[in-house]
């Protein structure tokens, strides 16, 4: 992978990427971005929590919105909060090497925040989520990031099971709706994306 590839096809399309090899100087770089007196919504991200993102946040000032931050029953609230932040922040399930973001959700917070709604958008994401085309980005998403999120949720999918998608019809699926984004939609304002030199996330 031509990692000043990827930057480059980034910028094309529109994008504002930055690359770092290590993830201190990547949250850093964050957290400098986003002024104190706004808000984040944050999505369901591994990488995100597993960096303590939306903690550094909240201890900056920043209002964030993230349901893995409340009680179950206010998790519908926050989702709506998160979507009309100032700022709202995820990973991604993969990104290609031409720059296009595939994302699958189970309800579809995420991936309506990704691209309506909040107008200023900071996607972090290990290398390990790069992928060479888009027919292996959603295979990816399908196969890699999909079973180990049913898993670690305990979602009762074949994909939990056998570690591969089988396109199932089950109650707990949380592939409901896919998402690939080619460019910034013209509602957004800015689309940041931060790329870390790293193996982050599913």
């Amino acid at each position: 992978m031509d990692i000043q590839k990827v930057i480059g096809n980034l910028k094309r399309r529109g994008f504002l990427p930055a690359y770092f090899d290590n993830s201190q100087d990547a949250c850093k770089y964050i957290l400098d971005l986003i002024p104190a007196s706004q808000s984040v919504g944050i999505g369901g991200s591994m990488t995100v929590s597993g960096l303590s993102l939306d903690k550094k946040l909240q201890d900056k000032g920043v209002t964030v919105y993230s349901h893995s931050l409340v009680a179950p029953e206010l998790k519908d609230k926050v989702y709506q909060l998160a979507g009309s932040a100032d700022w709202y922040m995820s990973s991604t399930n993969a990104l290609t090497e031409d720059g296009d973001f595939v994302n699958i959700d189970g309800s579809a917070n995420r991936i309506s925040a990704l691209c309506f709604g909040v107008k200023k958008v900071v996607y972090v994401l290990g290398v390990n989520k790069i992928t060479p085309d888009l027919e292996s980005a959603i295979a990816r998403v399908r196969n890699v990031a999909a079973p180990l999120n049913t898993k670690r949720l305990g979602r009762n999918t074949p994909c939990a099971t056998s570690g591969e998608c089988c396109y199932c019809d089950s109650p707990d699926c949380i592939c409901n709706a896919t998402l690939i984004s080619h460019h910034p939609t013209k509602f957004q304002q800015q689309v940041h994306v931060v790329i870390i030199n790293e193996n982050l996330g599913y």
